[in-house]
């Protein structure tokens, strides 16, 4: 899809972080949106500025985990907004703790919050999208889905699954006139868990800013279907770690990353500096807000 101007999109957690960033981008781009999140106030306000760039917008509060409020979801913007052009599966929480450390219904949480709500959401949207044959499906990953993260197993399992997802899901869409894409960031300041915990990067980890994800959420509806969102060039070192296994461990290893994280997990696990649940997500008692997605 090139030309956006008039479509209509849902976008998933639009009540904070990254997601008001993608929401304002495509209003920016003339989009209508229909904005999914828990927080009924901080949704308003992306409502709100969404409108001010000259959109209609819609702000729907629901639980991503729940069925029928998603239904509730793609009935409201259909019938507000007009047939569904655009979906941005944005919303997702993240814990930072050893798996042994993870309740039983904490994994459950972020596996439904990060999995199977995207799933669900895609599966309520492609029927009328492929019957038009008109329509683009973005996926938030990570880099995480790419190269697994220390004390985020569960975190990485579900974004590694997102990626699959789309890599199916196109080879069945192919010649529908429907494109799904995953967008993978990394490191995210401003908006992401590191400006909220008070935690910077790895210096060779550079950050980048919440307006570059947001633009590559629009490269993917222009047909993009993997788009990295670092600071340097990662390509070669996905296709490198695909020859040399083992070469993640070597590397976060020397980055510092598994030293960094699990110093965070034990401050959490302490009960120390524990950041409030996110609204990005639905359920969670313990999950942290994720903003880095």
């Amino acid at each position: 899809m090139k030309d956006l101007h008039g479509s209509n999109a849902i976008v998933t957690g639009a009540s904070r972080g990254l997601g008001v960033y993608i929401a304002k981008t495509l209003a920016g781009r003339g989009v209508n949106v229909a904005l999914a999140a828990r927080s009924a106030e901080r949704l308003e306000e992306t409502r709100r500025a969404c409108e001010a760039l000259g959109v209609r917008a819609v702000a729907v509060p629901v639980d991503v985990t729940s069925l029928d409020d998603l239904r509730r979801l793609t009935d409201t913007a259909r019938r507000t907004l007009g047939p569904i052009d655009i979906l941005v599966n944005n919303a997702g929480i993240e814990l930072t703790a050893s798996l042994v450390d993870h309740s039983f219904s904490q994994i459950d949480d972020i596996v439904r919050t990060n999995l199977g709500a995207p799933i669900w959401l895609t599966k309520l949207v492609l029927p009328d999208m492929i019957a038009r044959r008109r329509g683009a499906v973005v996926q938030v990953s990570s880099l995480a889905g790419k190269a697994g993260e220390p004390y985020g197993a569960i975190y990485s399992a579900t974004k590694a699954g997102l990626i699959g997802f789309t890599d199916s899901l196109n080879m069945e869409l192919d010649g529908t006139g429907v494109r799904a894409s995953a967008v993978c960031p990394g490191y995210v300041s401003e908006a992401g868990m590191w400006e909220a915990q008070g935690l910077t990067a790895p210096r060779m980890l550079k950050e980048v800013p919440p307006q570059k994800v947001a633009d590559a959420v629009i490269k993917a509806i222009g047909g993009a279907t993997l788009v990295p969102v670092t600071s340097g060039p990662i390509r070669p070192l996905f296709a490198l770690a695909d020859l040399m296994p083992g070469l993640n461990l070597w590397v976060a290893r020397r980055l510092g990353v598994i030293e960094m994280m699990r110093g965070q997990a034990e401050r959490l696990q302490a009960g120390a500096d524990r950041p409030p649940v996110g609204d990005v997500a639905a359920g969670g008692a313990d999950a942290q807000a994720a903003q880095r997605q």
